[in-house]
């Protein structure tokens, strides 16, 4: 969203300003993180900090449902963000893909309950 997007660029122009040897250092502590939190970061600051838990559901899917997952999840307030997150952690390995199809067949409209039914609340 375009709040994320500013966000962004805000940290990209305070980086820039930056002298270069504390640019480097930013760019080698980015470097030694761990892949799944740097992959994380790449999907923008609302992913990125979720990214831990929305992992084991959305670390690999098929190639054709990247993008539609993505805008997917950046439709999602906080609260469904949340939601998902723990109903990732809490599916087991065999049952991810069923879950991504169903989670992808909801109207938007839809996932709020959808998601409240899913972690029986």
């Amino acid at each position: 969203d375009e709040a994320s997007r500013a966000e962004v660029r805000r940290a990209q122009a305070e980086v820039t300003a930056l002298p270069l040897e504390q640019q480097q250092a930013l760019r080698t502590q980015f470097a030694a993180m761990d892949r799944l939190h740097r992959d994380g970061w790449r999907l923008g600051p609302t992913l990125g900090a979720r990214y831990p838990q929305l992992q084991p559901l959305f670390g690999y899917v098929p190639a054709a449902q990247r993008e539609t997952l993505l805008g997917l999840l950046r439709s999602l307030d906080a609260e469904q963000l949340e939601q998902l997150s723990l109903l990732s952690q809490r599916t087991p390995p065999q049952d991810r893909d069923a879950l991504r199809e169903e989670l992808l067949a909801q109207a938007p409209g839809a996932r709020a309950a959808w998601l409240r039914r899913k972690l029986g609340r």
